[in-house]
This record gives structure tokens, C-alpha cells and sequence, in this order.
């Protein structure tokens, strides 16, 4: 089976690294890869694999001007229908929301089946019924998500999964540390993502707040940069400037993005999540990988990836002092965090591997290629 797969990005987020991962993989033998992006690092990593790219470049689709949001789509669509049509794929694979709107309107009418990977919660209405409309499938990665789609046969559930072989040994995590100056023995608390609004990083600073004069020998880090800037606003400096609100900008060392997050995540004593309405959570499953527990917001599709009291502690959202405690609790316990992070680890081998993840799609596939008609015109 061909399979098209389509993202907008240049840079790597949690979507692309999944796909990454995936392509990385996918059987050859029964499945074949193109991807279409814009160049970038993406389409360099991709290549690497040795999966053939497209240049695509796929506008923003939001925007104040409703007729230019429109134009963009209508151009884009285009250029997509034009490469359908010289070329048969047997499945058109959607890797973020912003390549679903463009392929819903053209994949199906050149003969291909669309999978849509729904990997957003933040959506507008009118998207989220025109894109679920439009699918042949939708692969979700948690029953969170599933449920915001409503009771659709149309719908899968396959958890993101993770490679258990690219957890870094124990010097990668000490270079990490001491890249940062950290003690060898001190005390880190950390949180690593993207810097969104929705991932709660104000959250993580008012936590801090309350902790800094309790655990005063304890480092503190903010991992992750702003990928894709939000026009008009500049997120980071809301948190730099909230930290120096908050007096704690001294106990805050902000790392920007990193390209090692799984030598940050084994570098922490405790990782913090502060999310709400978290889709999946890659990170989440990463630091369990690692060995360390989790402290996160009992929001979203957290709870089904993370066992309060068993691989890390959750608390009502947004409750930052419960959150506090939490995270006291764990790095003056060292021995009950050794034993929730030992337990995360089991999680994950049981139910988040890499593997696991590609056979599920690797399922919907084949799934979609037995409604495909036996004989197509080239």
C-alpha cells in the first residue's frame, strides 16, 4: 500500500517526532512511505530514513481575513489535488489538524481512503464535524480524545508509544546536568515542552513560588522553546516576566529547546506536567521510560497514562499548591520516587512501546485498504 502522509511543520514537535518514530518502523515490506511537508527539519529527518519527501507547503489556515483563509486553502488544495492525481496513493494519512483541513476536501475524490490523526483537543466546532465527516478513519491516542469526537464508528484508539532503546544511559543525564552547572547530587525539578499557553508552564512558576523557600537547594527548569511563535504574542517573555512577578526568577534556569528532551527528562528528580486537557502527553510517557515520577494535573487523557500513587501523584487542576505538595512530597521521599519511577517504567514496557504504536496503525491501514476497490486506473 502507498501512503501519503501529510504535516505542515519545518520544525519538530510532539506530532512529528511521533511520525518520526512511526516511519522509522513502519513495515516496508507491506507499506510505502511519502512524505509531504515543507524543507525543513522534518524533511531532513525523514529523508535520513530513507522515505521519499515532497516539498508542500501548507498555509495558515486561521486568520483575521476570513476570504484570505479561504484563498490559502482553496490554493493549497490545489496543489495537493494536483499531486492526488499525478500520482496514486491508496491512503492519504493527516499527521497534524492544519494538513486534515487541506486533505479533506481532495483526498477522497482521487480515489484515496483519508486517515485523520487526531492529535488537537483545542479545535473549533465546525472542524472537528467537517474533518470527522470527511475520514474514512480517525486514529486517536487517547480515550480523552475519542470522547471529545463522540460516538463515532469511525473512530480508533492507539496510544502514542515510545522506543525504549533510545532512553540515555547515565552519562548522557549527568552531561546534561553538568552542562547546566547542576551539583551532581542536587535536587531537580523540571517540566519539558513546548511553551504553549495550554501547557501550563505559569503553572509550573506559581509551583516554584511555593516551594522555593521550602526546598531551597532544589534547581528548577523550564524545558522547551517556542517552536511556532503565535503572531502578536511572545509567550516566553510572559513567563520570564511572571517568574520576576512571581521573585523567583532566580530559581527558574530556562533552557530554550533542547534536542536531547529524553537527557533533560533522566536528568530530573521529579518531572512536572501542568497541562490541562492534555490530548496524550508524550513527555509523560518519556519520563516514565526514564525511571522518574510524575506529578501532573488530573486533567485530559493524563490519568490514563499516569497511576496516581503508583507511578506518579495527580492533583485536581489547577490546583498549584496541591501540585507543590506533591512535588515536596517526592523529592524529600527519595525512596517512594525511586519505587513510582521503577513502576512507570513497568507501564510503559506494558502498554506505550514504540512497537505497539506502529502495529495499531499499521491495523487501520489495512483496515482502510480492505474497503479500497480491487481494480484502480493508474
Amino acid at each position: 500500500m502507498k501512503i501519503l502522509y501529510l504535516d505542515h511543520a519545518t520544525e519538530l514537535g510532539g506530532a512529528e517526532h511521533s511520525l518520526l518514530a512511526f516511519l522509522r518502523t513502519l513495515d516496508r515490506q507491506q507499506f510505502s512511505p511519502t512524505l509531504a511537508c515543507p524543507p525543513g527539519r522534518l524533511a531532513d529527518r525523514a529523508r535520513a530514513l530513507d522515505v521519499r519527501v515532497i516539498d508542500l507547503s501548507l498555509e495558515r489556515v486561521k486568520g483575521r481575513n476570513p476570504l484570505r483563509s479561504i484563498s490559502r486553502l482553496r490554493r493549497g488544495r490545489a496543489i495537493l489535488r494536483g499531486m492526488l492525481t499525478s500520482e496514486r496513493f491508496d491512503v492519504v494519512h493527516a499527521n497534524t489538524l492544519r494538513s486534515a483541513l487541506y486533505a479533506s476536501g481532495v483526498a477522497r475524490k482521487s480515489g484515496a481512503r483519508f486517515l485523520w490523526h487526531v492529535r488537537d483537543y483545542y479545535m473549533a466546532g465546525w472542524a472537528r464535524s467537517a474533518l470527522l465527516r470527511r475520514c474514512d478513519l480517525a486514529v486517536v491516542p487517547s480515550q480523552f480524545i475519542a470522547s471529545s469526537l463522540g460516538r463515532s464508528a469511525k473512530v480508533r484508539i492507539v496510544p502514542n508509544g515510545i522506543d525504549l532503546a533510545e532512553v540515555p544511559r547515565d552519562e548522557a543525564r549527568a552531561a546534561f546536568r553538568e552542562g547546566l552547572g547542576i551539583h551532581p547530587g542536587a535536587s531537580v525539578v523540571g517540566c519539558v515542552g513546548r511553551l504553549l499557553p495550554w501547557k501550563g508552564q505559569r503553572f509550573f512558576i506559581d509551583v516554584v513560588a511555593r516551594l522555593a523557600a521550602r526546598l531551597p537547594d532544589t534547581r528548577f527548569l523550564i524545558v522547551g522553546g517556542e517552536l511556532f511563535p503565535t503572531p502578536g504574542r511572545d509567550y516566553p517573555a510572559e513567563l520570564r516576566d511572571h517568574a520576576r512577578s512571581q521573585g523567583v526568577a532566580e530559581r527558574i534556569l530556562f533552557t530554550g529547546h533542547r534536542d536531547d528532551p529524553l537527557a533533560a527528562l533522566g536528568a530530573m528528580n521529579v518531572v512536572v506536567n501542568c497541562s490541562g486537557h492534555e490530548p496524550f502527553g508524550r513527555v509523560l510517557i518519556e519520563a516514565m521510560a526514564c525511571r522518574r515520577p510524575v506529578v501532573a494535573f488530573r486533567s485530559g487523557a493524563v490519568p490514563e497514562i499516569v497511576e496516581d500513587g503508583s507511578t506518579g501523584l495527580l492533583v485536581q487542576f489547577p490546583d498549584t499548591t496541591g501540585m507543590a505538595e506533591a512535588v515536596y512530597d517526592l523529592v524529600r521521599d527519595h525512596t517512594r520516587a525511586e519505587a513510582y519511577g521503577e513502576a512507570g517504567r513497568h507501564r510503559v514496557e506494558a502498554h506505550f512501546t514504540l512497537s505497539a504504536s506502529t502495529r495499531g496503525i499499521e491495523a487501520a491501514y489495512r483496515e482502510l485498504g480492505a474497503s479500497l476497490p480491487t481494480e484502480r486506473e493508474p
